[in-house]
């Protein structure tokens, strides 16, 4: 691991943890709580890079087959660009059937946590089964969260598969206490630094280009515009069909409240 700037305060993945052991049992889906706790903690502090058509296409290729995680239990904090100190977090686990993985926001604002917004199943045959929470009924306010559920595990393990130094900090022990009573564990984390020559390697190697990527279906997903709009990208092809690929897809339904 390469030494990356450290950030001025702890991942917010941390208060999840505690967010968790307190609240767990409230949640409207079951979650893992020992395992989340213990969970190592991976940070993308740059949301434009990590947001990246260079990314997307890095995810794409590394697609196939069932999903590796680095850990069997780990959480992807992605920092909010136009939100300052809000962030999503994926806290995600490997299981038997593939990959299980639990989206949640910190609301700057509020300073507070959300319920699970969305679980998400990925599938060795690639399809992600996205069940959003019960009170998600609008598209406009589920559909942006549903792609951030399958995105940011999508886009991580992308990153991670090119070899993305990562800066390793540790949380001072006086800041474990207060969290480690209540069952907290992982104090060493990790900090992303997205290096474009680094993807660009990563995909030379992995066949296709960005004039001539290998064929695939780009999902239908929501973006975000530079002056702040998000529109949404309609399914498309992308390369040429008969080169072969994979095809990728999300499923998604309405929780029911516990």
């Amino acid at each position: 691991m390469t030494s990356a700037k450290a950030p001025g305060a702890i991942p917010h993945a941390y208060t999840l943890k505690r967010h968790i052991a307190r609240h767990a049992h409230r949640f409207w889906c079951p979650i893992d709580v020992a395992g989340a706790l213990a969970a190592p903690i991976y940070v993308f502090p740059d949301q434009v890079r990590f947001d990246g058509d260079d990314v997307e296409r890095l995810s794409v290729r590394n697609l196939a087959g069932q999903l590796k995680l680095p850990h069997d239990h780990v959480i992807f904090e992605v920092a909010e660009q136009l939100h300052r100190g809000g962030c999503l977090a994926a806290y995600t686990r490997a299981t038997e059937a593939g990959v299980q993985s639990f989206l949640f926001r910190f609301d700057a604002t509020r300073k507070a946590w959300t319920d699970v917004l969305v679980h998400t199943s990925f599938r060795p045959d690639g399809v992600a089964e996205a069940t959003g929470h019960p009170e998600f009924r609008e598209p406009d306010h589920h559909l942006p969260y549903f792609e951030a559920a399958t995105s940011i595990v999508w886009r991580a393990l992308g990153l991670l598969s090119a070899d993305t130094p990562f800066g390793e900090h540790t949380v001072s022990r006086l800041r474990r206490t207060p969290l480690a009573k209540l069952g907290v564990r992982g104090w060493t984390y990790r900090v992303a630094d997205i290096q474009p020559a680094m993807i660009a390697a990563a995909l030379v190697r992995r066949g296709g280009t960005h004039a001539s990527p290998r064929w695939h279906i780009r999902r239908g997903h929501w973006r975000q515009l530079g002056d702040g709009r998000r529109v949404f990208v309609r399914e498309c092809q992308v390369g040429d069909a008969s080169c072969g690929g994979v095809v990728k897809d999300y499923q998604v339904q309405f929780g029911e409240a516990a």
